[in-house]
């Protein structure tokens, strides 16, 4: 376990390179602020006249397959800053692995195809800085695919260190090329806070990096100077800010780009957790509150999350606060029957109310709730929670 915690941390912290980039095109800006402000299928229209009209410029496939990545990613549950938490492997419980093969393999060849595009550029001048730096964000791309969609960590790492390889590269030829400091930024905060047998058993010795404190410093010269890779070097910050407890700093950062891009629910979400961290649980209510309006108005597009699963981290913002009414209403919402609730979400929530209900002695009713997870499509081991509570009710 391990082993696998370790590889997450390794390519997800390679997350942000996406290959995005400053372009007079306006059809690429359109579909750099659609991607980011998660309208995936409207951006993938964009990027694919794009490789149609240009197909010899990079730029444009990585554009193409990092919208694909991102969306297998949002439909898998993983597109959010709780999959980020340097457990024992990426994604949540609530998350799921399932990818269509041909999606996959689709994926594969666009980031194939980018690679090609900027090989034959290298051929015509193999110091071109933009065509080595889209080469690497194509290897990042197919990293950070096999490490957060299939949890392949041992083939992302492979990826990771090409990416990783060919931006030194571009540093190399040009110091000031910021862009290229994230993911040799990523590298180097990665290895700085793996143990030396977590490098051992990865296969990494004498690969140890600068350290986790030239890694930040050089993701955050990525998002202060970098004129393509500014907005994902933030991102990346968010997460590796919350992992060094500067939890001020993620939410600056998470408010920062919540602004500039106010259809993406997700900085929101985002905010409402690292409020959780700093233990302002009033305002993180307030903010899910937020949400919620929004979804219930369809403002900014917020219609597209699920209202069950704000309510949903409410009720875990309002566990840690021991508000446990207020937990047993917001748990009430996600299993409403008319709510558009996972089976996983409400099997949880299900077992949280039966929880709450044996605390107060109320044994009767505390079984009504582990009864009806059985009912349930849901992953086996809320089932086997369920049952070990029905043997025996929970204590606090």
């Amino acid at each position: 376990m391990k082993r696998r915690a370790a590889m997450a941390v390794l390519v997800c912290t390679l997350l942000a390179q996406t290959g995005f980039a400053a372009d007079p095109s306006v059809a690429y800006q359109r579909g750099v602020e659609k991607i980011y402000n998660l309208y995936f299928d409207e951006a993938e229209r964009d990027f694919l006249g794009l490789t149609a009209e240009y197909p010899r410029e990079p730029r444009y496939w990585n554009g193409l397959a990092s919208t694909i990545w991102l969306r297998i990613l949002y439909n898998q549950q993983k597109l959010n800053i709780e999959s980020f938490s340097f457990k024992d492997t990426f994604g949540t419980n609530q998350s799921r692995d399932d990818v269509a093969a041909a999606e996959e393999k689709r994926l594969e060849d666009t980031a194939r195809k980018a690679r090609e595009a900027a090989d034959a550029l290298l051929k015509e001048n193999p110091k071109n800085t933009h065509a080595l730096y889209e080469k690497g964000a194509s290897f990042a791309t197919l990293a950070t695919f096999h490490a957060t969609v299939k949890r392949e960590y041992w083939k992302a790492r492979s990826e990771a260190a090409e990416a990783r390889d060919i931006d030194k590269q571009v540093l190399r030829i040009d110091p000031n090329f910021h862009d290229a400091e994230m993911s040799v930024g990523a590298y180097n905060y990665v290895m700085g806070i793996l143990p030396s047998g977590f490098r051992l058993l990865l296969g990494v010795v004498g690969m140890g990096g600068d350290g986790k404190d030239i890694g930040i410093r050089q993701i955050e010269s990525a998002a202060g100077m970098g004129k393509d890779s500014a907005t994902d070097a933030k991102m990346l910050l968010i997460i590796v800010y919350n992992r060094e407890g500067r939890h001020g700093d993620a939410l600056k950062l998470s408010d920062e780009l919540h602004q500039k891009y106010p259809k993406n629910f997700l900085f929101e979400m985002t905010r409402a957790q690292i409020l959780r961290k700093l233990g302002k649980f009033d305002q993180a209510y307030d903010t899910y509150q937020n949400i919620l309006k929004k979804i219930a108005s369809k403002s900014n597009g917020y219609e597209r999350l699920r209202a069950a699963k704000v309510y949903y981290d409410q009720a875990k913002g309002q566990t840690e606060q021991k508000d446990f009414g207020a937990v047993f209403a917001s748990y009430t919402k996600v299993v409403d029957p008319k709510s558009d609730a996972t089976p996983d979400e409400r099997a949880d929530s299900l077992i949280w109310m039966g929880k709450i209900l044996d605390s107060q002695k109320k044994r009767s009713a505390a079984l009504e709730h582990y009864n009806a997870v059985g009912k349930l499509n849901c992953k086996s081991e809320y089932k086997d929670q369920a049952n070990q509570y029905k043997k025996k009710p929970y204590s606090s």
